[in-house]
């Protein structure tokens, strides 16, 4: 009896080494499931003059200017139409809100330039009849011409919750640069992280949703 039960953990014992490593039994989630890198890399916010501003070209390869702009403007104007927002309710996970100052600032098509002022919520948690969220405001400019959009995301702020309905307004180069954002290991502060972690999910949200109305 007691060489089967040896036999069974001489088995067993290099399978759960393994199982440990992958994280299927260890408090850690398997790799790539909680990969921070991309939030807690140095510069994941970037900065300009002391300013955060995100910006990158979105490629549109073979597309004519008025072809281009006549599909980004019609994603702005449903993007950043006021008041108004997808799914059922805050519990959904694809749930979105603007809040009233969502616009469509300018849509010029002889120039390429749409500008939006972006006002939405950005939801961290939900819980059964309460939401752990901000407000967050910018502006998105867009340059639009032959082959590519022109994207630069900035004057980004927050609605930084205090407690007992009372908020305070927090500009992004005060709440989730690295300076503000990073401890000393380089890892995101309890604070104002998830901050961080919205405001990158939400840009490259963005950049994924022009990219795609360029080409349906």
């Amino acid at each position: 009896m007691k060489k089967i039960i040896i036999a069974i953990i001489a088995v067993a014992l290099p399978l759960m080494m393994q199982a440990q490593r992958e994280g299927l039994l260890s408090r850690k989630a398997p790799k790539g499931k909680s990969d921070m890198s991309v939030y807690t890399a140095k510069g994941a916010i970037p900065e300009e003059a002391g300013k955060v501003v995100f910006k990158d070209v979105i490629a549109a390869p073979g597309k004519n200017k008025e072809d281009i702009f006549n599909k980004v403007a019609q994603w702005a104007n449903l993007r950043y139409q006021p008041n108004s927002m997808m799914g059922e309710d805050y519990r959904d996970e694809n749930f979105f809100k603007n809040i009233e100052f969502s616009t469509v600032k300018e849509a010029n098509k002889q120039s390429g330039k749409i500008e939006c002022q972006g006002a939405e919520e950005l939801i961290f948690s939900v819980k059964p009849l309460a939401k752990s969220f901000t407000q967050a405001f910018y502006l998105l400019d867009l340059g639009v011409s032959d082959g590519k959009v022109e994207f630069m995301l900035h004057t980004l702020s927050f609605n930084v919750d205090q407690g007992e309905g009372e908020f305070i307004r927090m500009a992004a180069e005060e709440w989730i640069t690295d300076v503000n954002c990073l401890n000393k290991k380089g890892e995101l502060k309890r604070t104002n992280g998830k901050f961080r972690i919205k405001t990158i999910d939400l840009v490259n949200e963005l950049k994924k949703e022009i990219s795609e109305s360029i080409n349906q």
